[in-house]
């Protein structure tokens, strides 16, 4: 265990300087264990907990991501690509030659979409491929 790591259990203010949340002790050791343990990452850590998939119950922290938020969030992430394709369509059924005007327009609502489908990726896929790829590492429960 690094310095770092002794400094985030016996220290609440470090703990929460690192992770962007504070618990008591005994939840902190245990999470730190977890974390090398499932070979997490301080901004997984952050990610799962923001998420709600990083609950905490009398055993300590657990990973609890929603499949069916991963499933919604692939659903969300067609829904927005198939805007993405309208938004193509559109500008170029309404003029053959698209305008500055148009161009910039049509480049900001992709960069919105593009945004978007970040945003959904990282809140309801990411926590549940994080989850995935440490299944192998979990010991029997």
């Amino acid at each position: 265990m690094s310095e770092q790591d002794r400094l985030a259990i016996a220290d609440e203010r470090a703990f929460k300087a690192r992770f962007g949340f504070d618990r008591p002790r005994r939840y902190r050791e245990n999470l730190i264990r977890m974390k090398h343990t499932l070979d997490l990452t301080d901004k997984e850590i952050r990610l799962l907990k923001i998420t709600g998939s990083l609950p905490f119950d009398a055993r300590g922290a657990r990973l609890a991501a929603s499949r069916l938020m991963a499933i919604y969030g692939r659903v969300l992430i067609v829904l927005l690509g198939l805007l993405m394709a309208y938004a193509w369509l559109l500008a170029g059924a309404h003029r053959p030659s698209l305008t500055p005007t148009v161009a910039w327009k049509l480049m900001g609502v992709i960069a919105v979409l593009n945004g978007l489908g970040w945003i959904v990726h990282q809140f309801y896929i990411r926590p549940w491929d994080i989850q995935q790829r440490t299944r192998a590492r979990r010991p029997l429960e």
